[in-house]
């Protein structure tokens, strides 16, 4: 039976959730009633605060109330980036982005913004993708930087017209009717020291974005490791010596029988990707020792972009890769080894393990190994 106290928190969840959807159509309304409910929130637990603070700062920007700081939005964003079960930390750096913009702190701005595009595919939807471009092009457009500004705007209609957003739409048509014109004014051009601000703010914060997923990548390779020792320990406690050897030898028969059932890849089950017709494919192609065709190459990016619709848009947001570079990284995802790479892209072992280098040092600045690089190519 649930007591009083749970029985509050899940109506205040209900409540908020339903003067979250009324923000888009009744902004001041939804305002007011999250007013209303300022005192109820001492008997709220962390997330159900944390998420009523959220919808406040949402509630602001959609009714144009001018922010007086940023530091509301910050202990959402610190709350939601420890435990975040209801998949709000999207649209929390979203809104942290949108007070920074207003505050006039570009570099926080788009820190946010870039945050927020890279979040998991299943937490960030295509609206929320839309203003983030849109947010990001205006950010770029008062900062002279046109050509830049155009390609988010045209990003930004994008996800509008995919999520049948005509309002943003006809906004972002806008916006890039009004970039043309500048281009077509001499004036407009920007000076060269705006431009290396602007460029060196926007490497700041995908550094920081991707400083920040590596440390999340470790922390939960640390985890696993942890988990990994405590089990083995209680095994060798519990299991006797004879047991323990019975079950070694039979892993190893069972491993043998794998190996020797998969040319290059581990178990079905035990793989990110499983296709079973590009499998066939990839198969037949390191067996026979043939280089994979154009249109060998676009039946694998359609079957893994199925899978994982923004793994490209998250790989060319690092920086431009050549084909040969992003052939060898949808590979790695797959999970194919680097002496099947070499054998299906036609070049040595060395040469895909210097790729592999180059790619990890070029993000990194310099720092890791190859393997490190495959590792964070199955993290996306």
């Amino acid at each position: 039976m649930l007591t009083p106290c749970c029985n509050r928190v899940s109506q205040y969840e209900r409540i908020l959730a339903d003067i979250d959807s009324l923000t888009g159509t009744d902004a001041d309304s939804a305002r007011h009633m999250l007013l209303r409910m300022d005192g109820d929130m001492k008997d709220a637990n962390e997330d159900t605060r944390a998420y009523y603070n959220l919808l406040r700062v949402k509630a602001d920007e959609w009714t144009k109330n001018e922010h007086a700081s940023d530091s509301l939005i910050n202990t959402v964003v610190e709350h939601f980036e420890k435990h975040d079960p209801n998949g709000h930390l999207p649209e929390a750096y979203y809104y942290a982005g949108c007070v920074n913009s207003f505050l006039q702190n570009g570099e926080k701005a788009l820190l946010y913004f870039q945050k927020s595009l890279m979040c998991d595919s299943t937490h960030i939807t295509t609206p929320l993708k839309s203003r983030c471009y849109v947010q990001v092009g205006n950010i770029y457009m008062r900062n002279g930087l046109l050509h830049e500004a155009f390609e988010m705007q045209q990003l930004a209609y994008f996800y509008f017209k995919e999520s049948g957003d005509t309002l943003g739409m006809q906004l972002s048509s806008e916006y890039i009717q009004t970039i043309k014109e500048m281009q077509q004014d001499s004036t407009a051009q920007p000076k060269a020291d705006v431009i290396m601000r602007i460029q060196k703010l926007h490497a700041q914060a995908k550094n920081q974005v991707l400083n920040d997923m590596n440390a999340q990548l470790e922390a939960e390779n640390s985890k696993e490791r942890q988990f990994i020792w405590i089990v083995s320990i209680s095994a060798l406690i519990i299991v006797v010596g004879v047991t323990l050897l019975m079950l070694h030898l039979r892993k190893q028969r069972e491993i043998r029988k794998e190996e020797a059932a998969e040319i290059f890849l581990s178990s079905r089950s035990k793989r990110q990707f499983y296709d079973k017709e590009i499998n066939q494919l990839l198969t037949t192609h390191i067996y026979n020792n043939k280089v994979l065709k154009d249109a060998d190459w676009k039946k694998i990016e359609t079957g893994l972009l199925k899978a994982y619709p923004t793994f490209k848009e998250k790989l060319f947001t690092l920086y431009p890769l050549s084909d040969t570079e992003y052939r060898i990284c949808m590979l790695i995802k797959m999970e194919v080894s680097p002496s099947n790479i070499s054998k299906l892209i036609a070049c040595s072992n060395s040469a895909v393990t210097q790729n592999r280098l180059r790619m990890q040092q070029k993000v990194f600045d310099g720092e890791g190994a190859a393997k490190d690089w495959d590792n964070f190519i199955l993290s996306l």
